[in-house]
């Protein structure tokens, strides 16, 4: 077994070794961390020398990482992280000076509804932090994301399981039902009659996960007719404007919608269960002012449409 020296060991070959693995190439790499390309070539060399393994063999698609290379991402990534936060913690956190990038994971109601006043708000108070929208990672990946800080915060309607994983319900998100004015529906309450007569479009739903709406409709025995089923939102209210056909839209994203659509908004027939919107985080980076400042900013842009 290679035996490593720790006492020895130059800390700044990991950073090499995390940009070499996130570029896969030596050139993008020495881009990225502002060094000649012999330097990085010199730096794994030395990585190489150390630990026993070549940890990058050359590929079609750029340098694959071996197997040791693997194991080694997740503890090295972790570590980096751990020690910028432990180098920042006596720093303060002053919005308005910031460099700062943050990942937030979320689907169309974080895009629609969250995310513009979100970034409209963080753009005046600091306009050095940029805020990246990414999918909700599914499954495990979601906690894996969150551990390593790879995504920052994960806003979806469900919680991220996890050891060390933070998970808040922000809101409780109801539904609003929309259909062209064209109807002329003066009632705030969507009459039943039309609501199981006209046909719907759907949301597409994970397997073995139906919709909260026919959940609850097949409990009084009731059943409405699908005209569509797609993939996102905003298809939903481009489509009922062209056909009559009914959407039923999340509270804080069904406004936008029925303006720009010119759509007559109103109250389900009956009152469907609310959904849980959660924030999670890892526990790992709460000492992070930043975070805490970014979780209060996303806190009061989620009040805002709940």
């Amino acid at each position: 077994m290679h035996k490593l020296n720790v006492d020895n060991f130059d800390l700044n070959l990991l950073a090499v070794f995390l940009k070499l693995w996130e570029t896969r190439s030596v050139t993008r790499a020495s881009d990225k961390l502002a060094l000649s390309q012999p330097a990085i070539s010199h730096a794994l060399r030395r990585l190489r020398d150390a630990l026993g393994d070549e940890l990058f063999v050359a590929g079609k698609e750029g340098l694959v990482p071996t197997a040791r290379g693997e194991a080694l991402i997740g503890p090295v990534r972790q570590a980096l992280v751990q020690i910028g936060l432990a180098l920042q913690a006596g720093e303060s956190f002053v919005p308005s000076l910031a460099q700062r990038e943050f990942r937030i994971a979320g689907g169309d109601l974080v895009e629609f509804a969250i995310a513009p006043q979100l970034i409209e708000e963080i753009g005046r108070d600091a306009p050095g932090i940029l805020i990246k929208l990414v999918p909700v990672p599914e499954g495990e990946l979601g906690y894996q994301m969150l551990e390593a800080g790879e995504v920052d915060v994960v806003l979806d309607g469900t919680a991220v399981k996890g050891s060390g994983v933070r998970n808040e319900v922000a809101a409780n998100i109801g539904l609003v039902t929309l259909i062209w004015k064209r109807e002329q529906l003066t009632k705030k309450r969507f009459p039943m009659d039309l609501y199981l007569k006209r046909p719907h479009i759907v949301i597409r739903q994970p397997e073995r996960r139906g919709s909260v709406v026919d959940q609850t409709l097949a409990e009084q025995n009731l059943r409405r007719p699908i005209g569509a089923v797609v993939q996102h939102f905003i298809a939903m209210p481009v489509i009922a404007a062209r056909t009559g056909y009914i959407c039923n839209l999340p509270s804080g994203m069904a406004p936008i919608f029925a303006k720009a659509f010119d759509l007559s908004l109103h109250q389900p027939p009956i009152d469907f269960p609310l959904a849980p919107l959660y924030i999670a985080w890892h526990k790992r980076f709460e000492a992070d002012q930043a975070l805490t400042w970014l979780l209060q900013k996303i806190r009061q842009a989620v009040a805002t449409v709940a």
